[in-house]
């Protein structure tokens, strides 16, 4: 009897053993992975690819030095006999006058005409012009590389660490877009349907666009841009946008924001949400003289402002708090109704912030920033003259159904403020 059972546990066994190593069998069939050499492809080129079709593709981009491992990989879930030309159709532009030697190619346009999921991976010089358009997938820029760059992604995310082009555009109708380290251009645009997370923006002209997706949170660790604007569509209350630092001109329009947070201001800023609850969080380090900002919101606001210099100062809500330190030329409070207030005044540089801007070696020199703040390569487009009648800077905040709230705060006390608050 205890024999019998053996033998039906051992017979047991050895079925479950040839499931397994079938299955295994199976699994090494499922995938094709195929390569193709771009070795004759030049350091400078252009590189073009589509994938239209319905299947996931995911794209990868790798920039390698040697131009010995410049390559085309791809992974297929295909168990039949598979290769790189029934996948895609390459045609190449070689070099004009090309003499001695193998002829070099200036110009690759992959495009796909399988419809299978696929992970492509291309093994690119660093210096490459990229034009990439998939339909459903993903696109993901590994590295540093330098070019022109142009991405459209139907349905999918775009992840990118560092990139640099005289235009450079990123765009995804269906997913999120993520900047790991830097993005930088005279032109940028940045359109995704979801939310866009950026460490770093530099750029002469930069446009920034967030569709009706699902709600999310938007963020810029900093931003160097001559004008930079911020477009959202999303009427859902609940997505937000922070800007850690701005350095230039940036301009918010949105539908229906949850909150708008600055941490730090040194040019212009303008926010205008049509939303009933946007509420604004914003902090000024310096201005130019003739800088005029403007907050119009539905929620409540608060702002502060450097103390070593003077700017005029008009706050509208439905009630108007000014910092105990703030100190005026002249100001005038005006109760239109019972439950909104109109603020007016010339806020006036406190002189104990001045001296210790001007005698410190520490964040910044406000004698020089107003001017520093602009000169980057894309911002000094030219100078004004020595003449020119100088403006007193003007700072605006209408709250339609909020509270607004003013302070003078330097720099330490800000960071403080919002190491609380968080």
């Amino acid at each position: 009897m205890k024999t019998l059972v053996l033998r039906r546990r051992l017979l047991s066994l050895q079925r479950s053993t040839r499931v397994f190593s079938s299955a295994s069998e199976s699994l090494s069939l499922s995938l094709s992975r195929l390569s193709l050499s771009l070795s004759r492809l030049s350091h400078q080129s252009r590189v073009q690819f589509q994938a239209g079709d319905a299947a996931r593709t995911e794209v990868e981009i790798v920039p390698v030095l040697s131009a010995d491992d410049f390559a085309l990989r791809v992974t297929t879930a295909s168990d039949s006999s598979i290769d790189v030309q029934s996948l895609f159709d390459l045609q190449e532009e070689a070099v004009e006058g090309a003499v001695g030697g193998a002829e070099s190619v200036k110009a690759l346009r992959i495009s796909k005409k399988s419809v299978v999921d696929a992970k492509l991976q291309l093994l690119l010089p660093h210096t490459v012009d990229l034009n990439l358009a998939v339909a459903n997938g993903s696109v993901t820029l590994k590295d540093k590389i330098e070019g022109d760059i142009k991405v459209v992604l139907g349905r999918g995310d775009i992840e990118v660490n560092k990139v640099r082009g005289t235009n450079v555009s990123l765009k995804t109708n269906g997913g999120k877009i993520d900047v790991l380290a830097l993005v930088e251009g005279e032109r940028v645009r940045l359109e995704a349907n979801e939310g866009v997370k950026c460490k770093r923006l530099m750029a002469g002209k930069a446009e920034v666009k967030l569709g009706k997706g699902e709600a999310s949170d938007s963020e810029f660790g900093a931003i160097y841009a001559s004008t930079c604007n911020v477009a959202s569509t999303n009427q859902s209350g609940r997505s937000t946008l922070r800007v850690g630092n701005i350095h230039g001109y940036l301009r918010v329009s949105s539908e229906g924001l949850k909150s708008v947070e600055v941490d730090s201001v040194t040019g212009a800023l303008e926010v205008e949400d049509s939303g009933d609850k946007c509420n604004v969080v914003a902090h000024f380090d310096s201005w130019t003289n003739d800088a005029s900002s403007s907050i119009l919101v539905g929620g409540d606001v608060r702002v502060s402002l450097q103390p070593a210099a003077a700017i005029d100062v008009e706050l509208h809500g439905t009630k108007v708090t000014v910092g105990k330190d703030c100190e005026f030329v002249s100001s005038e409070m005006d109760q239109l109704d019972e439950d909104y207030a109109v603020f007016t005044g010339e806020l006036r540089a406190q002189d104990g912030a001045i001296a210790a801007v001007s005698s410190s070696s520490g964040k910044i020199n406000m004698d020089s920033a107003k001017d520093d703040a602009m000169r980057t390569s894309f911002f000094m487009k030219e100078n004004a003259t020595d003449d020119e009648e100088a403006r007193t800077p003007r700072l605006f905040v209408h709250a339609l159904s909020g509270e607004v709230a003013l302070d003078q705060l330097n720099w330490m006390d800000n960071i403080k403020r919002k190491h609380l608050k968080r």
